[in-house]
């Protein structure tokens, strides 16, 4: 069962794994972690613990080069406080537009984590181009691109994108029961 109340995050992930997926849209406690997996781990074992049943978690960052990595997983604050324009504006601002999108998956059964990460370096860009995606994606412009994850169109995004990486990297490992503990 996948946990997250973001409906973007679930269609997304349902496109790349190819069927629809059982989803739980609850609210769970967040750690302020500048730790992806960290964040991660507790959100796992938050979410194992309410629904006691197996469950997929995601967590997903933005590493500003200019800011060191920070936000990283505390990015969902950052958009809230200043959006994706100012999140791009301080990057450029500070002269390093430069940027890594991150997405960590993780899968609690009980004791059992499988966890899987996916990334994708770019840069930040103004004027936010495009209308797809959501989030950051008309201000995320991946490398070698010269076009916004929001002008991209779902099926390259997929592709090329952080959460395709991760979901597609997260589905092998499921298959490889031997490796399972935490493939990274």
């Amino acid at each position: 069962m996948l946990v997250t109340g973001n409906a973007n995050k679930r269609r997304e992930a349902e496109r790349i794994v190819g069927h629809r997926l059982e989803t739980a849209a609850i609210d769970l406690p967040e750690i302020q972690s500048r730790d992806l997996i960290e964040v991660l781990r507790f959100k796992a074992k938050a979410a194992w613990k309410r629904l006691e049943r197996p469950v997929v978690v995601e967590e997903t960052g933005l590493e500003l080069a200019c800011m060191n990595g920070f936000p990283g997983p505390l990015v969902k604050w950052m958009l809230e406080a200043v959006g994706d324009e100012g999140i791009a504006n301080v990057a450029i601002r500070a002269g390093d537009p430069r940027v890594v999108a991150r997405c960590a998956l993780m899968l609690r059964n009980g004791d059992r984590e499988v966890i899987a990460e996916g990334a994708t370096a770019g840069r930040l860009v103004l004027p936010p181009r495009g209308g797809g995606g959501f989030g950051w994606d008309p201000v995320f412009e991946p490398d070698g691109l010269e076009r916004t994850y929001a002008e991209l169109g779902d099926e390259v995004k997929d592709r090329i994108g952080h959460r395709g990486r991760a979901w597609r990297q997260f589905l092998r490992s499921l298959d490889r029961p031997e490796k399972a503990d935490h493939e990274r």
